[in-house]
């Protein structure tokens, strides 16, 4: 391929070269279970030698963090705290021979952790996507065959981040609107069916 070649024409042979990426991580899960799956260096293993070789350049050219929440599931050790990030990357593919000719593609992706990686994996996950989308890399299975697991989150009492306002999750009085404890909203909510400061529990009562 001459250098003249413009990015869609490097893309397209890129593509044309790839082959189906293997599943080399191992996942581990709850109860010794764990699956496998194709993780971000196996995806750049890939494509780095072959961007190399059609003058390529790729990187995330720019993250926005479009939401930051600490999360509380029920489990039967108790309260389990994540902090989920949601990040919005493009990412840019270069013709090294024209940097002014590029390609951008968008894609969002989600981060979850019990400690600090949560923005970690979240781009880790961004930016091994966007690789496997722009270059339709096959992995040799489909998210749809599998249905989701569900996990059931409420927000945790403090605050997040979201659409870069900061938000306030402190229980509230239904009736009243003052905050109250999570004591107070645990008990009130199952006695009176809503959350209420003992003042609004008395005038309940009657």
């Amino acid at each position: 391929m001459t250098n003249d070649a413009n990015i869609y024409q490097k893309m397209a042979a890129i593509t044309a070269e790839l082959q189906t990426v293997a599943k080399n991580l191992t996942v581990e899960t709850a109860k010794g279970k764990g699956y496998k799956a194709v993780s971000e260096r196996d995806i750049i293993d890939a494509v780095k030698p072959l961007e190399a070789k059609y003058g390529v350049y790729s990187y995330p050219v720019n993250r926005e963090t479009t939401a930051e929440e600490m999360l509380e599931q029920d489990t039967q050790y108790g309260k389990k705290t994540q902090f989920y990030t949601r990040l919005r990357t493009v990412y840019r593919f270069v013709n090294i021979n024209n940097p002014d000719d590029f390609i951008e593609t968008v894609v969002y992706s989600v981060g979850i952790d019990s400690q600090d990686k949560g923005d970690g994996k979240a781009m880790t996950y961004g930016d091994k996507y966007a690789l496997m989308k722009a270059y339709k890399i096959s992995t040799g299975d489909d998210p749809d065959q599998t249905a989701s697991v569900d996990a059931e989150y409420t927000p945790s009492r403090g605050s997040f981040m979201t659409k870069g306002k900061v938000v306030d999750f402190t229980p509230t009085c239904a009736d009243c609107g003052i905050g109250i404890t999570d004591a107070e909203h645990d008990y009130s909510a199952r006695k009176y069916g809503r959350p209420l400061c003992r003042a609004c529990q008395r005038k309940a009562n009657g």
